[in-house]
């Protein structure tokens, strides 16, 4: 059906009459079809109200009766002119010059609500603006999640948070599930199940794009939240990249309310954090920028200084070292003098003898922040390495881990080369001058500048051909590169560098000089009294808190109608006292042979029993034996674990 048949369709309805007059046929669109005078019912031509509507005829008639025969839209118009003018008594003219007015009160109202809201952000706000790349950017988002009033706001944006174990470990007390595993005739064995943790977990809700308002202590505060697309500059033709920036305002020409407003959003964030220990590595390529090359990649919890096998008057000068050179008036001291700020570890020992651990143990201890370099990262070269030192914060540690591994290495092949082609080239000239007695000074001289010449034009060769026969890793970080790094004339001071490797031998007598590495700590592998105090830390901790965490279980069971595991290994550290554990634990240390066994393996040994020392006392001395058998025949396969 086509619009034009639909316009006549329409046309031949008959409405019925509201004051009298009847319908025109719309097919007929000539000035005989609109009645003069819209009669009211009584069928007299007279008004008897005031109400009487207007008159039909005019020039919009004419032009609507000329147009109608033009196109079909024109013959639609023509059809609500008629409809408005004879049912509803409505003059269509007015109807539209009202339309108009309020079109035009709009668009007057939206540019005086533009030119007021920007009086008032000019000169009646303060504002503050904050990137998404800034750290802050973090700690105003988890307030703003916290606060009530924009949590209970009308428009919010929802967020999936990834949450470390530490960090969910509320939430899966709270709604443990239990299941049988399939296993037929497992008995009362009973197995956690985290298939439904996803669909528990809630997500954190902050302040959707564009503008939201809070009151916080008395002061009404306004967030808006816009993002923009910027074109990658660090490549050519790079992908868009979107970033988000924050401005916050309030009412005032002060802006002392939205400091304090960001020193408790920092203030909360790093009151969650206090207890654990950040770890930072560099961005990816083509996300860093020059104001944030790294970014966060774990938080745990603090280690305990206890927990790291070494000797104890070696942790306290370790310790007494680190405190003093952190301290405020240190850089005073040094600076006084001529000494730069930095301070250097070199961490060497077999694996597993708690070379990190004692790392992240000293980042709890003085409540800084871990930043991890590997200099075998593809994606990060000489010029990459000496930006991240320039951005490291005023206090922290950098941990470079297998230093030895790295493949830092002195180039010495051209200056070898070097060194003999100006001893043949120094003979070849005495041989010359033997021969050629005769031959005048200025002969000489003129051969002299020739040879100067030459030398330099040969060692470039020469390091062009070693360059290919031995290529330095262009992209790659050199010796010289890291050196300039740590302690050149740009060098960032006043962070902890600590290194680690197993061979201190394999590294490089610069790397290693006093100045870049200041004190240097060696990790051995376990002795026995120091196998007994680990075994006595592990089971005595366990002892202690599994009444606790039987209790919570065994709620949680009930809660689920499942039950707990079964409670035989739970009994035994229960019915161990303190006396009889510290036994156990001297004559597990004797069963350890002296300095064979590092703490890493021992740990793992006691991980496999983690709730039965008695069982692992009596099958201490099996596994001695199968592993050192193990290690005689140099097998990497465990026949006992």
């Amino acid at each position: 059906m086509t619009f034009v048949s639909i316009v006549n369709s329409f046309g031949r309805m008959s409405l019925p009459p509201i004051f009298g007059t009847p319908t025109a046929n719309v097919s007929a669109f000539n000035a005989s079809s609109f009645p003069t005078t819209i009669r009211p019912e009584d069928g007299t031509g007279e008004s008897s109200s005031p109400n009487i509507p207007f008159s039909a005829g005019g020039m919009m008639d004419t032009i609507l009766t000329t147009t109608g025969h033009v196109s079909p839209l024109a013959q639609l118009v023509v059809f609500f002119y008629k409809l408005l003018g004879t049912q509803f008594g409505l003059d269509p003219s007015m109807v539209l010059a009202i339309l108009g007015f309020i079109w035009g009160a709009l668009k007057i109202g939206s540019q005086i609500h533009d030119y007021t809201q920007r009086f008032i952000d000019d000169y009646l706000m303060c504002a503050m603006y904050i990137s998404e790349d800034d750290h802050i950017y973090l700690h105003l988002m988890k307030w703003l999640s916290h606060h009530p009033s924009i949590r209970n706001n009308q428009y919010l944006m929802a967020q999936t948070v990834w949450k470390s174990a530490w960090e969910e470990e509320e939430e899966l007390e709270d709604a443990l599930f239990w299941t049988d595993g399939g296993e037929v005739g497992g008995g009362n064995r009973m197995y956690l199940n985290f298939a439904n943790q996803a669909a528990r977990s809630s997500p954190r809700f902050v302040p959707a794009m564009g503008s939201t308002a809070f009151w916080h202590k008395g002061t009404y505060f306004r967030v808006h939240r816009k993002k923009e697309s910027f074109v990658n500059t660090h490549s050519w033709g790079g992908p868009m990249k979107d970033l988000e920036e924050i401005k916050v305002s309030c009412f005032g020409r002060s802006i002392d309310p939205i400091k304090e407003l960001l020193a408790d959003a920092k203030a909360l964030y790093y009151n969650d954090t206090r207890q654990k220990t950040t770890i930072y590595r560099p961005r990816v390529k083509e996300q860093r920028r020059d104001h944030n090359m790294w970014q966060q990649v774990a938080r745990r919890p603090v280690r305990p200084m206890s927990t790291v096998v070494l000797d104890s008057g070696e942790k306290h000068d370790i310790l007494a070292d680190v405190n003093e050179y952190l301290h405020p008036w240190t850089p005073r001291w040094y600076a006084s003098r001529g000494i730069p700020l930095r301070r250097g570890y070199l961490f060497h020992g077999p694996p597993g003898t708690g070379k990190t651990s004692f790392s992240f143990a000293l980042a709890g201890v003085f409540g800084i922040d871990i930043y991890v370099i590997s200099l075998q990262d593809a994606g990060v070269n000489e010029e990459d390495l000496a930006t991240l030192f320039t951005k490291l914060p005023r206090r922290c540690i950098v941990l470079l881990e297998d230093i030895d591994t790295a493949g830092l290495k002195r180039d010495l092949s051209s200056e070898s080369d070097d060194k003999t082609e100006d001893k043949k080239s120094e003979e070849k000239g005495k041989k010359d001058k033997k021969k050629k007695h005769k031959s005048t000074s200025d002969t000489s001289d003129g051969e002299s500048e020739s040879e100067v010449e030459v030398k330099p034009k040969k060692r470039a060769s020469r390091k062009r051909d070693a360059g290919k026969k031995n290529p330095v890793a262009v992209d790659g970080i050199s010796l010289s590169g890291l050196l300039n790094a740590i302690d050149g004339v740009a060098s960032h001071e006043g962070r902890v560098l600590i290194m680690t490797t197993n061979k201190p031998e394999a590294l490089d007598e610069a790397l290693i000089r006093p100045g870049r590495v200041d004190v240097q700590v060696k990790f051995s592998n376990a002795s026995s009294v120091q196998a007994g105090e680990l075994f006595h830390r592990m089971y005595e901790a366990s002892r202690h808190n599994e009444t606790s965490k039987t209790a919570i279980a065994e709620g949680q069971a009930d809660k689920s109608n499942e039950q707990p595991v079964a409670k035989d290994d739970t009994e035994e550290l229960e019915g161990i006292t303190a006396e009889e554990m510290k036994t156990i634990s001297e004559e597990f240390g004797r069963r350890i042979p002296e300095g064979v066994f590092s703490p890493a393996e021992i740990q793992g040994f006691l991980l496999k029993r983690k709730k039965v020392p008695r069982r692992a006392l009596d099958e201490v001395s099996e596994w001695v034996e199968a592993t050192m058998r193990q290690k005689e025949a140099n097998s990497k396969v465990s026949t006992v674990q």
